[in-house]
């Protein structure tokens, strides 16, 4: 069984109970709120505090940003300092070995000449009255050292044959082992053995001539 009330009264009460169960603050009630100190500190506290945070928040995040970018430069510099270190290494092992060569060929390329320029200062200081019967290297090169065995007319021809020796810029250390006498086809030569060592001279000693021009 269905039952309705038409009494407009009893509409009304249900309306009236129902707005007053929405509890709205007043204007006043907002006067009193602005009005008290903590309420309004709090009122504060609740705004400025958040957008702190937020500006907080935004900065560190700007600042990580700018860390994260210096980090990303330093890592790449770093992979490109070691880079250029790895070429670096490469390039001073390689003018290592190239510097070894060099030096090589020109230890090879400068040893090459020491026996002529030997036997030649040899040849050119060796007076008229004396002959060699005998070189014999008694050290290797660079600073080789022979022994020069021969036969003078006379101690004088043998003294004479020590100063050109001495005189040469490519010898050096020269050394009168012995003398002896002996008896050859009736005459008294003078059998002697003498020692020497090559020298690099140095450059202001060697003498020099201008090349010639061509067509001249």
């Amino acid at each position: 069984m269905i039952e309705i009330n038409l009494h407009p009264s009893g509409g009304e009460k249900k309306t009236r109970r129902k707005r007053r169960s929405v509890n709205l603050p007043s204007s006043a009630r907002f006067q009193s709120l602005r009005e008290d100190p903590w309420n309004a500190g709090l009122i504060a506290v609740l705004v400025i505090v958040p957008l702190i945070v937020l500006s907080l928040w935004l900065m560190q995040r700007s600042r990580d940003h700018g860390l994260q970018a210096q980090l990303d430069a330093a890592t790449a510099d770093s992979a490109r300092l070691a880079e250029l270190r790895v070429l670096s290494d490469s390039l001073i092992s390689r003018r290592t070995a190239v510097q070894k060569r060099i030096e090589l060929v020109e230890q090879l390329d400068g040893n090459r000449f020491v026996w002529p320029h030997l036997l030649d200062e040899i040849g050119r200081s060796l007076p008229d009255l004396a002959w060699l019967t005998a070189i014999k290297r008694e050290a290797p090169l660079p600073n080789v050292q022979v022994q020069l065995l021969g036969t003078a007319a006379n101690p004088l021809v043998v003294t004479q044959f020590v100063h050109n020796l001495e005189r040469s810029p490519y010898l050096t250390d020269v050394q009168i082992v012995s003398t002896q006498a002996q008896e050859v086809k009736g005459l008294t030569a003078q059998n002697f053995t003498l020692t020497v060592r090559y020298r690099s001279p140095p450059s202001d000693s060697v003498p020099t001539a201008p090349l010639l021009k061509g067509g001249a």
